[in-house]
């Protein structure tokens, strides 16, 4: 009797919609369903749904809990201790004999490694009973009063609530694997089956503001999202009040301009500037401020801008007037935001109160432009890189599938906005997720960041190899007590910045990989699942392939290309001033062709690195495609050269180029900031080490400062100036 009227109340109150019934049938008569714990409840809402009464293995704790009366009206409950070791031959003989199970314990699956261990039993499980996994999405319960994250998210009485049964999933493994090997290998093919299906379930169409409207709603206006080094805080509903009143301002102002220059910080009113522009369909383009006059001239006419958005204070703090002369006088109006404000009307006031309230947002498709990054122009001019809503929302989710990150997290974002990292996962992800964000204008001041990140009680933190080992040099060991995720990418991690880390703070780093193009992360190494030396497992949702490169023989290594949901839309060139070239490879449409099938081969990027991919998925980096010389007729990875240097000079800041060699064609050279390095000590420990004298660079330029980017990717092209000019 208590059945039927549980199953009542919660269609009722919960609106409980089931999607995908048909994977329950396909899924077959033995099954394991495998779910992303929220709440409580969750059983109790699967249970409601499913066509047929299933066997719920519970953890013995719940056993006499009042709340698992209704739970049990519902299902047929097995009470099983998992602290046991009997316990997995206890769940494996309950899933032979009982169909169809479900497994529900005292951990929460989400964090990290209670979800590795509870992945690796229920691959064991499926697999000694010859099962098949369901996996199950179920979005809504942890919004309830009866979710996990009770202390971390804004909770409703009755949210609403769907299950979302996936594609039924087989344990598939060689014979005669090792046991240990076999567990693990379960265990990362699940967490990816998880991965994928939280992000194809959470993965949005909506634009940017649309997605911000409907995460106001959520947290509520009085969230304090976003803080600064003047400890100014920005609330939902200032967010939305400032940008829909300065929205219709430049509204007004860039009237028949689709792009604006955007000339702004790390920072509260860059943020703010930033949506505004969205808010009526205006499309930032991201000005790499660091790049120098003739770089960010060339990035503006690329993109056909008529005007830049910047603010007076911020062009003197940074000392940019140079480079806003040479705006000027490249024809482009400057719009300074102290002028806007000034000139604000009653009906930008009036207007923007309004759609505040309302939360109105502009009905742009996901598939148009969002923002326009520039490539690092280290291997030539600066591309335009123009990246969708989709592309943004994407690379939100994929992240957020892979990373453990909640409403309890304070991110510290001290990278350029300019940069594709600091713009998508450390800005407009936490502003988007409900997540409170630290901004602060440069990631190069050693000293500050360091003090900031513990004073504002951040627990996240993004960066550059160069840029921790920066704060590693100068932070106290208790600046970093708080770090609970600490990622970095653009560079290799060195083994000495991994180590004084894990020595002096007690906090370990993990690498991950992205490029511009793809919103930007590729992959990344969790706490769930790292392997050092890699940049991680790639992210769901996008595809890959190896493609192999002459001289390069080691197995599973070649060239990456990537398809997916985060992949730009494509680039602008200088040489072809507002057009837009999709991504394609036409090597891959001529093979179609001649096959004749209809692949056209596009949305397939080509990262231009050399990777290997190992059998769990974990990805290393060989080099640039571009980065290899041909030397005396062999094929030299400059990045391999750089790897052996760093053994000798692990704390120093280098590079290797290449430059025209008349008898071998090339020959590598050295910039280093360092002092008596000498081509003898080099060719001494390459000959210790069994490594070919063709790596020992034949030219050393040692610097008081190593040219770096703005993003704190080592400058090749300036190094390569450099040497070229010490030559002549």
């Amino acid at each position: 009797m208590l059945g039927p009227i549980v199953r009542s109340l919660l269609k009722l109150f919960y609106r409980v919609e089931l999607r995908g019934r048909e994977h329950y049938e396909a899924a077959g008569e033995r099954t394991l369903i495998l779910h992303n714990p929220g709440s409580i409840i969750d059983p109790l809402l699967i249970a409601a749904v499913l066509p047929h009464r299933v066997t719920l293995l519970a953890d013995k704790a719940f056993e006499h809990k009042w709340w698992m009366r209704p739970i049990c009206s519902l299902t047929d409950t097995v009470f099983i201790d998992y602290s046991s070791p009997a316990a997995t031959a206890n769940l494996i003989r309950a899933l032979v004999e009982k169909k169809h199970c479900m497994m529900f314990h005292s951990g929460r699956l989400a964090n990290d490694k209670s979800y590795t261990k509870a992945l690796e039993a229920a691959g064991l499980m499926a697999d000694k009973a010859g099962a098949t996994l369901l996996p199950v999405r179920i979005d809504g319960a942890a919004l309830s009063i009866f979710s996990y994250l009770r202390h971390k998210v804004r909770r409703r009485w009755f949210p609403r609530v769907t299950v979302t049964l996936n594609a039924p999933q087989k344990i598939e493994l060689p014979a005669g694997m090792p046991a240990r090997e076999r567990r693990q290998r379960m265990s990362v093919q699940l967490y990816s089956t998880m991965a994928e299906m939280e992000y194809r379930t959470t993965m949005d169409n909506r634009n940017l503001v649309q997605m911000l409207m409907d995460t106001v709603a959520r947290c509520g206006r009085k969230f304090p999202i976003a803080e600064d080094q003047d400890r100014k805080v920005l609330t939902y509903g200032n967010l939305l009040l400032k940008m829909s009143v300065l929205g219709r301002a430049f509204h007004r102002i860039f009237k028949d301009e689709e792009r604006v220059g955007f000339l702004l910080p790390t920072s509260l009113p860059g943020l703010v500037a930033f949506f505004a522009l969205h808010a009526k369909g205006h499309v930032p383009a991201m000005l790499n401020f660091t790049a120098g006059s003739l770089a960010v001239v060339s990035c503006c006419h690329t993109t056909q801008l008529k005007s830049v958005l910047t603010s007076r204070r911020f062009i003197k703090l940074a000392e940019l007037g140079a480079l806003e002369e040479a705006l000027k006088n490249a024809g482009m109006r400057m719009v300074y935001l102290e002028d806007v404000a000034k000139k604000l009307t009653l009906g930008d006031k009036l207007g923007g109160m309004l759609a505040s309230r309302l939360r109105l947002a502009p009905s742009t498709p996901s598939e148009k432009p969002a923002a326009i990054m520039f490539t690092s122009g280290t291997e030539g001019v600066p591309k335009a890189v123009l990246l969708s809503h989709r592309n943004i929302t994407a690379n939100r989710f994929q992240a957020l599938s892979f990373l453990t990150i909640g409403a309890g997290d304070k991110l510290f974002n001290c990278l350029p906005m300019f940069h594709a990292f600091g713009l998508g996962i450390c800005t407009l992800l936490p502003v988007l997720a409900g997540i409170r964000v630290f901004l602060y204008p440069s990631p190069l001041h050693y000293r500050i960041v360091p003090q900031l990140f513990y004073e504002s009680q951040s627990t996240i933190l993004c960066g550059t190899d160069t840029f921790c080992a920066g704060y590693a040099r100068y932070g106290r060991p208790y600046d970093f007590s708080h770090a609970r995720l600490v990622i970095i990418g653009a560079e290799k991690m060195r083994e000495g910045t991994r180590k004084v880390w894990e020595e002096k703070f007690g906090v370990a780093l993990f690498e991950g990989y992205g490029a511009t193009e793809c919103a930007p992360l590729i992959s990344v190494n969790t706490p769930a699942f790292k392997k050092f030396g890699s940049v991680g497992r790639v992210v769901p949702g996008l595809e890959y392939r190896i493609t192999p490169v002459p001289g390069i023989d080691e197995e599973d290594t070649g060239l990456l290309w990537v398809k997916g949901d985060n992949v730009m839309l494509g680039y602008m060139r200088a040489a072809n001033p507002g057009v837009l070239e999709p991504p394609v490879d036409e090597e891959l449409a001529a093979a179609f062709a001649e096959a004749g099938e209809g692949d056209d081969g596009s949305g397939w990027y080509d990262t231009g690195d050399i990777v290997h991919i190992d059998e769990q998925g974990f990805v290393s980096i060989r080099g640039r495609a571009k980065r290899f010389a041909k030397v005396g007729g062999e094929m030299v990875s400059l990045a391999a050269v750089e790897d052996a240097l760093k053994e000798i000079w692990p704390d120093s800041v280098l590079g290797v180029v290449t430059i025209p060699d008349e008898r071998k064609g090339e020959q590598l050279a050295l910039v280093i900031q360092a002092e008596n390095v000498t081509t003898s000590r080099i060719a001494a420990h390459f000959a210790s080490r069994g490594i070919s004298p063709l790596w020992t660079p034949k030219r050393i330029l040692c610097v008081k400062e190593a040219p770096l980017l703005g993003s704190g990717k080592f400058d090749y092209r300036g190094a390569k100036d450099l040497v070229m000019g010490q030559k002549g």
